[in-house]
């Protein structure tokens, strides 16, 4: 429902807490037993994870707590609505202390413990992965909402099928928000790195175009270890194959493309907690309060349970959704603030207004859109007839002239009451997935506007950006910003 962060596919299809139990857990020990050269002893994966009341944790907790201000530092130990997500994102974001070490020379990825990435710190994404996890844990945060994800990004389209696409191993966390829903928290996301040279920086911003997906193989906490479901053969192997397919070395002095991965991969945009888009908009907000915009943010979009379609500009509910984002933003509260710019990505993201928007020439990208003023007429003629057979004349009929944007009609959702006696009307415009952009690519196939890839994508950077600025302005003009900047 909400305009995509980056070029991650959306992860609902995977089953995040664990399709099936593992019984066996053990895997072959990399490092050597104390006192000895010997290596490949059996040793249980959740171990790196069964860590409770650890004091180097604890203490390494402490210190960071009490160096937030005042109020973060009380959510850190609260355990009110919202204090448990809270802990979560701020915990992703304290990782920014450690770097990313690569794994060393061995003939097997030698996998460090929580206290010794912290000791070293840092480490490759494992240790990353199992050290935020630990925290969390370590935090309060329930071992139920956790989850260590062994598995890889796929590079889709790399090759003629799926069999042909990069699959670049790599591990991080889920996290079940206090929402439920489940949450990618990448480590990697905001830790120390070199600066990439101008060759790299060049494919940082090419990956960042690429078609990505996070897919699991395995996830574990401290309690068990599940295998999950997938078309992937590597995820059907027992897990000490499985781990052994996942070496660091490739046997001779040489490393997996991996490397070369993550030397171009920017994965601060990949996690939607850390949304490029909020933090761009917001750059001058204070960290504190921008990480409480992103997880009210993240809320809206999936507390389905309270769907309200003014709220993502669905069901053509156009007028009706500015009179929300008028209202919310005059209220001057920051939860209301981060539901208002939601909905303005959404607005872009879901009707047809970039469509038929003027677009000004700039910048080396696709242009700039005239930004909407939901108080002026519209500037342009909204005509449907570009739509052909596939929408019921109906709909040309009723909605011509005017903005549109699909129906989200999940199963899952409610629908307020109030506007129930209209929808059967509003189900006839065609499906969201056929009218919206949500992402740097049309996954859904068959859309309406724009079934060339190539204009899916100008389409989708000219809505990104219009939605940018206009966030931008809204952050400008809020009557809370005075005391967000402490002036």
């Amino acid at each position: 429902m909400c305009m995509q962060q980056g070029a991650i596919r959306p992860m609902q299809r995977w089953h995040w807490a664990g399709d099936q139990i593992v019984h066996d857990p053990c895997i072959p020990a990399a490092r050597y037993a104390a006192g000895s050269r010997k290596t490949r002893y059996p040793i249980d994966i959740r171990s790196f994870l069964s860590i409770e009341s650890n004091a180097v944790l604890r203490r390494w907790l402490d210190r960071h707590v009490r160096q937030l201000p005042e109020e973060a530092a009380q959510r850190m130990r609260r355990r009110g609505p919202g204090d448990f997500d809270f802990r979560a994102h701020m915990l992703a974001m304290l990782m920014g202390e450690l770097r990313h070490q690569p794994a060393r020379s061995h003939p097997f990825d030698q996998w460090q413990y929580p206290d010794e990435t912290l000791a070293l710190g840092g480490g490759d994404c494992e240790d990353l992965a199992f050290v935020l996890a630990a925290l969390m844990l370590e935090s309060g945060i329930s071992a139920d909402c956790v989850r260590v994800a062994l598995g890889s990004i796929v590079r889709h389209g790399r090759g003629t099928d799926e069999a042909a696409a990069d699959h670049i191993d790599h591990a991080w966390v889920m996290y079940l928000s206090e929402t439920g829903a489940w949450t990618l928290i990448e480590p990697m996301a905001r830790i120390g790195r070199a600066q990439p040279s101008p060759e790299r920086a060049a494919a940082r911003q090419d990956l960042q175009h690429e078609d990505l997906e996070y897919v699991p193989h395995f996830v574990f906490n401290n309690r068990h270890l599940w295998r999950v479901r997938g078309p992937h053969l590597r995820a059907m192997l027992p897990l000490k194959d499985y781990l052994d397919t996942r070496r660091a070395d490739d046997g001779r002095g040489g490393t997996k493309p991996d490397q070369d991965f993550w030397q171009g991969f920017d994965p601060s945009f990949a996690a939607g907690v850390h949304g490029s888009l909020i933090d761009a908009a917001l750059s001058g907000m204070p960290l504190l309060l921008r990480l409480q915009v992103h997880a009210e943010s993240l809320a809206l979009d999936v507390d389905t349970l309270h769907y309200d379609p003014r709220d993502h500009f669905d069901f053509a509910y156009i007028d009706e959704g500015w009179q929300r984002v008028d209202a919310r933003l005059a209220s001057g509260t920051l939860p209301d603030f981060a539901r208002a710019l939601h909905s303005i990505a959404d607005f872009y993201a879901h009707s047809t207004y970039a469509h038929f928007a003027a677009v000004r020439p700039g910048g080396d990208g696709p242009g700039h859109l005239d930004l909407h003023d939901p108080a002026a007429a519209l500037p342009f003629n909204a005509d449907y007839a570009c739509l052909g057979d596939a929408v019921p004349a109906s709909v040309t009929r009723e909605w011509n002239g005017r903005l549109i944007s699909g129906c989200w009609d999940a199963w899952y959702a409610t629908y307020p009451d109030e506007l129930r006696a209209d929808r059967a009307r509003r189900m006839s415009l065609p499906p969201h997935d056929r009218i919206a952009v949500d992402d740097n690519r049309d996954t859904h196939g068959g859309h309406l506007l724009y079934p060339d890839p190539a204009a899916y994508s100008r389409q989708f950077r000219l809505r990104r950006d219009a939605a940018r600025r206009h966030m931008e302005a809204a952050w400008r003009a809020w009557p809370g910003r005075d005391e967000a900047l402490g002036v």
